[in-house]
């Protein structure tokens, strides 16, 4: 078919070079957080000084690896207690993911295409770009859901702030300029096979519709929220660790403790466990 994945199309080189000094800051930011809260851990605060002697590289150990153990995958302990709900927490789970590793596995196309290294093409490329759309569109599902199920149904248990609309309003912002940038891109480049982008492409026949398919303005609407979603991942990302959002990272920790605690209470141990309803 001749495909592969676009790079910077329509972003000018000045602005491409900024990008990289942005999402090295935007690194350092979030690991210094993440390694000052999994430090605080490590000394114990918690009520029962389980976290005690495991150290900030073993918590972050922990929270990285157990990501993928079938407890925090596939959110086997919502499921208990709700199927939508464990639908909905998988959804966001892996659409997080696969953008993420989505985007990492971009910039290694896009940097090893000057050694060789070029994998992003032909059916690689449209079953990838499938991929990402359909986590994206379940990222953006669960977004959507978590936000009515907060402030317009939420159970009389919960506790609700604006910190926490605020946080999955712009996790929406970020999913939500992202298809509008790939939609621009989709339909200002004319590209084929734009079945496999499902999601991006209608929101480009939507984008395309309001100026009257002028290419021009594609362009410029295109430029305009590429820098727009940049600014708001990069901040976005480096405010994780400073943030409620922390337990997308410290739920493996949790997750681990209360399976520990849970068999410990089998053999009569100190701890119990009782699970939220």
């Amino acid at each position: 078919m001749g495909v592969e994945a676009p790079d910077f199309w329509n972003v000018p080189v000045f602005i491409q070079k900024s990008l990289y000094p942005l999402a090295t800051v935007t690194m350092v930011v979030f690991f210094l957080g993440f390694w000052i809260r999994a430090n605080i851990w490590s000394l114990g605060s918690d009520t029962d000084n389980s976290l005690r002697g495991m150290g900030t590289i073993g918590l972050l150990y922990i929270s990285i690896a157990k990501i993928f153990s079938s407890e925090c995958i596939f959110a086997s302990r919502v499921f208990r207690f709700s199927i939508l709900r464990g639908l909905i927490l998988v959804g966001i789970m892996w659409g997080f993911i696969l953008l993420f590793i989505g985007t990492v596995l971009r910039g290694v196309h896009y940097y090893g295409s000057d050694y060789g290294f070029h994998f992003l093409v032909e059916d690689v490329w449209l079953w990838f770009s499938l991929t990402l759309d359909v986590g994206g569109g379940a990222l953006l599902i669960g977004v959507i859901y978590s936000l009515f199920r907060r402030y317009l149904f939420p159970p009389k248990q919960m506790i609700t702030s604006l910190i926490d609309g605020g946080f999955l309003i712009w996790l929406f912002l970020v999913i939500f300029t992202g298809f509008l940038m790939e939609g621009a891109r989709i339909v200002g480049m004319n590209l084929p096979a734009m079945d496999w982008s499902p999601v991006g492409y209608q929101f480009g026949l939507v984008t395309s519709w309001m100026v009257g398919g002028n290419i021009e303005s594609i362009k410029s609407i295109h430029l305009a929220i590429w820098i727009i979603h940049v600014l708001l991942s990069l901040s976005f990302i480096a405010y994780i660790p400073y943030s409620k959002g922390f337990h997308m990272l410290a739920a493996q920790i949790t997750t681990v403790l209360a399976a520990e605690r849970k068999e410990e209470a089998k053999t009569g141990s100190k701890y119990w466990i009782k699970e939220d309803h």
